[in-house]
């Protein structure tokens, strides 16, 4: 049986939110080790075989990370059909999810204690 669109949606936002944790870690990591400018991501994106590393400063990272259902991802790794682009620069996308996608992710932000 063909996978519904919300059931594919669902497992997107669950993977971007998997590397959406990875990402707080690795900003509290920097903070701690008084880290400048530029840090190291990873992509947010919902392929679970991705590692692309991308580089933000932590005011891009935190300006992204003030919507729930917006995540940081590698120029060329958006999946329209679970989100839409919200904001492109050379080094990096900000997407936000939508539909049940947005959902989950909202109900899975790490910064709300869900």
């Amino acid at each position: 049986m063909p996978d519904s669109t919300e059931a594919r949606q669902r497992r997107a936002a669950r993977n971007q939110a998997m590397f959406r944790e990875v990402n707080e870690r690795l900003e509290q990591l920097g903070e701690q080790f008084g880290a400048n400018g530029y840090q190291q991501f990873v992509c947010e994106c919902a392929a679970t075989e991705c590692i692309v590393p991308i580089e933000l400063t932590t005011d891009e990272y935190e300006t992204t990370r003030r919507a729930g259902a917006s995540f940081i991802v590698a120029p060329g790794h958006v999946h329209a059909d679970v989100e839409r682009v919200v904001l492109e620069d050379a080094r990096f996308t900000v997407v936000e999810k939508i539909e049940a996608a947005a959902e989950f992710a909202h109900a899975h932000n790490p910064r709300t204690g869900s």
